[in-house]
């Protein structure tokens, strides 16, 4: 898979640069992992068979410290921390869940579940973790009222009647928010603040250390299960994890000990030897900023590097997003556009050109905006009346043939490349990437954590251009 992804990276790079070449020609006339490093004690090796899910990564196998230790089945330390759980602390069951509420199979597993939960009632401990899947548009926005639910005592609650069916359409949210007595202020107060989008970012954050892909996916007692798995499957993980409970409080571990005892060796995070080019959400990319038209302070703590293509449709609507972040936050947010035109839009680099003109006039912006404002479907006549609508001094289709910018917009191109960029919109907010045209709302909950990290440099004395640079590990500019 990962030749299929090379090739196909390639084959976009020659594609993009090719188109590139013949507007010029044309103008001119596995596996490697990290176990837990945390051993408290040896954990015998109880006699039952472990079930295999089939569910963990290929090749992935018990480490040797785990199976030095008799470490029964191939298990994953999933931290707890403070997230929402019910059931108690020292049931001989903790179940773990990565789940999103716009997710119907995560519905159809929450059934299951709860079935689980009767049929061993004492046994199971539930914990749940933040998993909003980006293409669910309203997953994010549940997930943060979740969290403020659970501020208010009543987690539990709302997360049900989210995954009852009902779906959570804007009405329907503010519907269980009444019926259970949340105090809707609160709860709005919270998301203008965005109070609990670190702890949502945790969630994700560690769900990609260990290479949680989809939802809903399950670590009973540390052992992965994937989708949403009939009753029979569940309940013979957890018979088995319960023989291998009783045979560790035999051995004297206390209840509220057994979770930390059969995940103390598991895996914390799983890497793969993967192409360097595929952008990975949890890295941080050193994107230089370079000569590129920018709006917003240099000091800025945030920094959205944007790779656009001006006619297409999915940059139109992110350009409207990006504006509104760029309302809320004002100089705290500073916005870089670089090009990537892609191959079939024969208008996008006439447009380009167009643009860097109008940026070596003081208009980029300006330009920039008018052409979105078009949803991406501009004609050669429109780049023309744009630019006699801002006052520039020579026509949009003089500039749209010149030949004095393609330098850079050629250096955009391959820096995209270089990273792993292969649609538009591509975003970096604080070399973080963002592809595709997201909500506002997974924008401003990545913003609330690179606000943090900022203040963090900023507190320790870097300022000025040094502080992008700092966060995203360039050393020179």
């Amino acid at each position: 898979m990962l030749v299929q992804g090379t090739a196909r990276r390639e084959h976009l790079r020659e594609s993009i640069l090719g188109s590139f070449a013949l507007c010029l020609a044309a103008c001119a006339g596995p596996t490697t992992t990290s176990p837990s490093p945390n051993v408290l004690a040896s954990l015998p090796a109880p006699a039952p068979t472990c079930t295999d899910p089939g569910d963990d990564p290929p090749g992935l196998k018990r480490s040797e410290p785990q199976q030095a230790a008799g470490i029964p089945c191939l298990r994953y330390n999933v931290e707890i921390g403070d997230a929402p759980t019910r059931g108690p602390a020292d049931a001989a069951i903790t179940i773990v869940m990565f789940s999103d509420f716009e997710c119907p199979f995560c519905e159809r597993a929450m059934e299951t579940i709860q079935a689980i939960e009767a049929r061993y009632e004492g046994d199971i401990r539930l914990v749940y973790k933040s998993f909003p899947i980006d293409r669910h548009p309203q997953a994010m926005l549940a997930a943060l009222m979740a969290m403020s639910a659970a501020e208010q005592g009543a987690f539990w609650g709302f997360h049900d009647r989210l995954l009852s069916g009902e779906g959570i359409a804007t009405p329907t949210l503010l519907g269980h928010v009444n019926a259970l007595g949340i105090d809707m202020t609160r709860v709005a107060k919270d998301l203008d603040t965005m109070a609990h989008a670190v702890a949502v970012r945790r969630d994700l954050e560690q769900a990609s250390r260990l290479l949680v892909r989809s939802t809903p996916t399950f670590f009973i007692n540390g052992r992965r299960i994937s989708g949403a798995k009939p009753f029979s499957f569940f309940a013979t993980v957890v018979e088995e994890e319960r023989v291998f409970a009783s045979g560790w409080r035999a051995e004297g571990v206390p209840g509220d000990k057994l979770y930390a005892h059969a995940t103390q060796l598991g895996y914390e995070e799983i890497e793969y030897d993967e192409d360097p080019t595929d952008l990975d959400e949890s890295k941080i990319y050193p994107v230089p900023v370079e000569q590129s038209p920018t709006l917003g302070p240099v000091d800025a703590p945030v920094t959205i590097v944007v790779f656009g293509d001006f006619q297409c449709p999915f940059c139109a609507r992110g350009h409207q997003t990006l504006r509104t972040i760029k309302e809320r936050y004002g100089d705290q947010v500073r916005l870089v556009y670089k090009h990537f035109p892609l191959p079939g839009h024969a208008s996008a680099i006439p447009a380009a050109r167009a643009s860097m003109a109008a940026n070596a006039q003081g208009k980029f912006w300006s330009f920039h905006d008018a052409l979105y404002e078009t949803g991406a479907r501009f004609t050669a006549e429109q780049l023309q009346q744009i630019g006699v609508s801002i006052d520039l001094d020579e026509t949009a289709t003089a500039w749209s043939e010149s030949k004095d910018f393609d330098a850079q917009i050629k250096r955009d191109i391959e820096l995209g490349m270089v990273l792993g960029v292969t649609g538009t919109p591509t975003s970096f907010v604080n070399g973080r990437p963002i592809q595709g045209a997201q909500s506002e709302l997974i924008f401003r909950s990545i913003i609330a954590e690179e606000l943090e990290r900022a203040a963090r440099l900023q507190a320790e004395g870097v300022s000025g251009p040094s502080l992008y640079r700092s966060l995203v590990g360039l050393h020179e500019e």
